[in-house]
């Protein structure tokens, strides 16, 4: 379902040369969060702040535990994908407790 909202989006904007990134990261970030909290709300989104920049969010409803990247070296058969997407957006990825509840984890992508 969230990489049918990617190719909606990178077709509207056409932006389509973004959409297999767009999949990985906005796919890691759901299965993360989905991962953690089994059947609970999350919320996703796919935006353009500006041309040719994308950013996709997960927004979960523990605001006390806050995500961290881990060194490949020292995960285990999991525990690599923030790492991952830390390197494929060059930095452009973080989190913060929402004004409202829970918390926000997106990445920032594109050329």
């Amino acid at each position: 379902m969230v990489r049918h909202l990617m190719d909606q989006a990178v077709e509207a904007w056409g932006l389509t040369e973004l959409r297999d990134l767009g999949r990985l990261i906005l796919t890691e970030l759901t299965t993360n969060a989905a991962r953690r909290y089994p059947g609970t709300l999350i919320n996703v989104w796919v935006a353009r702040p500006g041309r040719p920049l994308i950013e996709v969010g997960v927004w979960d409803h523990d605001s006390t535990t806050m995500p961290r990247i881990i060194d490949p070296e020292d995960a285990d058969e999991s525990g690599r994908g923030l790492f991952l997407i830390h390197e494929l957006t060059n930095g452009r990825l973080g989190w913060q407790p929402s004004p409202h509840r829970g918390k926000v984890v997106w990445a920032r992508f594109g050329p």
